[in-house]
């Protein structure tokens, strides 16, 4: 599988490309770009519209729709431009700000502003009008023209698949067609909905929206999460014990408010989710309520009724939120842990207090002696010099580009040393200044609302490059020894042999739940005026969207006011948007709503808007039930009816139903992630999702992006796809594992075509198994290449 490790896709953003735009380009240019090139057009940009960075500066035309890597703008904020680095205080954008600014142009580069549509009155929203008991209370007669029914050997592998993401076996399929009765399809249903598989299959579906991973977003290496498990091992169970939505839906957010110990494990959404400044609006308002209200993180929404005002009064629910873990382990056993840890934790502290006062010291020293240093590593004449420090000069001099202007080959060794201790007296200055700011001993709090120094670019790049993390001039632990003597040294040895002691007489944590709480202190947030934390306008008080009531929170953070609101069955969203999920989940990917996470105007109009708030009259009418809902649609004609296209086995069913049919899947339910290697049998929903490298076969198959919430597979059809069916070990397993069992049979052929199929071979299907050369495990591998076995009608 070499080949396939290099073949990790990069997942579709799951919305529009002016949702992309507006979430995650936006917000990077106008928090870092647009002070200095909007009115000011400094270098003659201005990148308040698209034709503007088209049309550029002194500097030529900054964007290239189409063509990253040619756009003058991408090549700024990558440090790529021999001469233009930007921004220019502050440092580098992150990695995946980058990354989301090259898509962006990659995708032609949208600017909403082009598209802006004239104003629209909340009344004028099909999405925000009240859900109506309907006249017409039949799936079939509102559908008006289901066409045909399919054979009930179509229809048995099509709800087998649907309801739990596995094939019927071939002893389920003769049982169906052997009975004749008018309620057979119906009691098909039943079985399958009181099946755990139910829950495994329909509890993924969720977790996509719910962006599920079992690790952090780390960026230099894996972190995973060892207690992950437990938030999906409660969606599967949630949706086997078919629990209500409304409470589903209210569990998430506020489960530790609603005094239901068994509802915590659903805090995990948030508890796991990634550190994002908006994402947990966004998965909120996307997820439950199909509104893209972080757009109007910057201004008010472009294209719906959602005031700025209103991203600030959710994130204040959330900003009033902190990270929090539920033990799963006595009192006693908790107490004794977190001492353990806290003393570690405050021997650690102490060890790397006196290495950053020693290393500062030091690097003090060594900034004094830098005209020397400089003039060393140029000349090579060295004279009592410490190497160490002498090669990290040299290695820092030999560097192609750096991001400050001051180390040309002209400038005297000692005017570069007045530089540097010049720049390391300012910073200290600043650093001080911030200090006070935040109250104290750099209380980080909600750096948003503050108003903080900084350093100018160049000199704080020059300081960086000196006196930060890695700085030429800095020593830390292992560097740092050699500089140490007597006292000192006797007293790091003292402090790091007593960390290692307290790390290695830790034993391992308690068992935990992520999850979230109330901060003590909860508070508004103030506007960011156009998105920038730095530039602080009115306070926004903590309620519901504006449109939908704009009920002010006052219980802690809001959350548990929030869940109500959203899980009320007064509000038009909710209901909609989950049945239409379920319904797309049913038909191949096609909503009634062709964009499941967005119910504004960018969004599609539903295609059968009297089914849509039939379907979710109904849901609220029958208690929340999904299950009574699934069953409802599946009996539905229209469900029942033959269709035009085939839908190809998203990337678990197809690993499952290798396993299964191989005779080797592990039907365990629940438990830790774990990789999805050649030795591990169980369902792939129980497998390790990772945010920072995806599996390399979920991402082949069009796995979503962990990163963010996923409204719908997006199906591709690319030949690698074909080369892991000849090359995979888990499919030439699966194939010695299948021949194995086939074994002892009479007949291989027919026995082979009903353990994958459920059916006999044909008079031709048997004539080519005949005909063939290779040995049986080659045959089957033919067999699960198959449109028939990968595909589902």
């Amino acid at each position: 599988m070499k080949w396939l490790a290099a073949c990790v896709s990069i997942v579709a953003f799951a919305g529009s490309e002016a949702d992309f735009f507006e979430m995650r380009v936006r917000p990077v240019l106008v928090k870092n770009c647009f002070a200095c090139h909007t009115k000011s057009k400094m270098g003659g940009l201005d990148m308040s519209s698209r034709a503007s960075l088209l049309a550029g500066g002194k500097s030529g035309s900054a964007l290239k729709p189409g063509a990253p890597d040619e756009s003058l703008l991408l090549k700024a904020i990558r440090h790529e431009h021999e001469r233009l680095k930007m921004p220019p205080t502050g440092g580098k954008l992150a990695d995946d700000q980058i990354r989301d600014v090259a898509t962006w142009i990659k995708d032609g580069a949208v600017w909403t502003e082009k598209a802006a549509v004239t104003a629209v009155k909340p009344s004028d929203f099909w999405s925000l009008q009240p859900v109506r008991e309907p006249k017409q209370k039949n799936i079939d007669l509102l559908w008006k023209s289901a066409g045909a029914l399919a054979d009930k050997r179509t229809l048995i592998r099509r709800v087998t698949y649907d309801l739990t993401g596995l094939p019927p076996t071939a002893e389920e399929v003769d049982a169906f067609l052997a009975d004749k009765s008018a309620s057979a399809f119906e009691k098909q249903i039943d079985r399958l909905l009181a099946s755990p598989l139910y829950g495994e299959r329909w509890g993924r579906h969720w977790l996509d929206v719910a962006r599920y991973s079992d690790d952090k977003l780390a960026p230099e290496r894996d972190e995973p999460r060892p207690n992950s498990h437990f938030y999906r091992d409660w969606v599967i169970q949630a949706f086997n014990e078919d629990m209500p939505y409304d409470t589903f839906v209210k569990a998430h957010l506020a489960a530790d408010l609603m005094d239901r110990k068994d509802l915590l494990p659903a805090l995990g959404m948030y508890g796991l989710s990634p550190e994002f400044q908006d994402d947990r609006v966004d998965v909120t308002t996307r997820g439950f309520l199909g509104m893209t209200v972080a757009c109007a993180q910057c201004h008010d929404h472009k294209f719906d009724p959602i005031p700025q005002r209103d991203f600030y009064a959710l994130q204040g629910v959330f900003n009033s939120t902190e990270l929090h873990e539920y033990p799963l382990a006595e009192k006693p056993i908790v107490d004794a842990w977190d001492a353990q840890k806290k003393d570690l934790e405050k021997r650690e502290q102490l060890l790397k207090d006196f290495v950053k006062l020693q290393s500062d010291s030091l690097a003090d020293v060594f900034a004094n002696q830098a005209a020397v240093y400089l003039e060393a590593a140029r000349t090579g004449v060295v004279e009592g010099l410490d190497a160490s420090l002498l090669e990290r000069w040299k290695k820092y001099l030999e560097r192609k580009t750096k991001e400050h202007p001051f180390l040309t080959a002209e400038i005297k060794p000692s005017d570069f040393q007045q530089l540097l201790l010049d720049a390391n007296k300012e910073k200290k200055e600043v650093d001080e200044k911030n200090n006070v700011t935040l109250g104290g001993s750099m209380n980080r709090g909600d750096l948003s609302q503050a108003n903080l120094a900084s350093l100018e670019r160049n000199k704080f790049f020059l300081w960086r490059d000196f006196f930060g993390n890695n700085g030429v001039l800095i020593a830390v632990n292992e560097k740092l020894e050699p500089y140490l003597a007597g006292q000192f040294k006797s007293h790091y040895d003292r402090l790091k042999l007593r960390a290692e002691e307290a790390k290695k007489a830790l034993p391992t944590q308690y068992p935990f739940l992520y999850g979230v709480s109330d901060k003590k202190d909860p508070k508004n947030m103030k506007i960011h005026v156009r998105g920038n934390p730095q530039n602080l306008g009115d306070e926004a008080q903590r309620a519901f969207l504006t449109v939908l009531g704009a009920k002010p929170f006052s219980k802690g953070s809001g959350r548990l006011e929030l869940a109500e609101e959203i899980a009320s069955k007064s509000n038009p969203l909710t209901a909609r948007v989950m049945v239409n999920r379920i319904w797309l989940n049913h038909f191949g990917g096609e909503g009634l709503v062709k964009t499941p996470s967005n119910f504004g105007q960018l969004g599609e109009r539903p295609s059968n808007p009297e089914l849509l708030d039939y379907l979710a009259w109904r849901l609220m009418d029958r208690g929340w039930s999904m299950k009574a809902l699934h069953r409802e649609i599946v009996v539905s004609k229209v469900y029942r009816a033959v269709r035009p296209q085939r839908e190809r086995l998203g990337a678990e069913a197809m690993r499952d139903s290798i396993l299964a049919v191989a005779g080797t899947l592990d039907r365990t339910l629940g438990g830790e992630a774990l990789k999805l290697d050649e030795k591990n049998k169980r369902r792939t929903v129980y497998g390790f999702v990772s945010r920072r490298r995806l599996d390399p076969m979920l991402s082949l198959f069009d796995f979503p992006n962990p990163n963010q919430t996923s409204e719908q597979r997006i199906a591709t059809d690319v030949p690698l796809q074909r080369l892991f069916l000849l090359n995979s070990p888990l499919v030439l397993q699966a194939c010695d594992d299948l021949a194995k069992r086939l074994e002892g049979e009479p007949d291989k052929t027919t026995a082979a075509y009903r353990a994958m199929f459920a059916r006999p071979p044909s008079s031709g299907e048997r004539k080519l198994a005949l005909e063939f050369k290779g040995s049986l495990s080659e045959y089957l591998q033919v067999l699960f290449s198959s449109d028939e076995f990968l595909y589902v009608n």
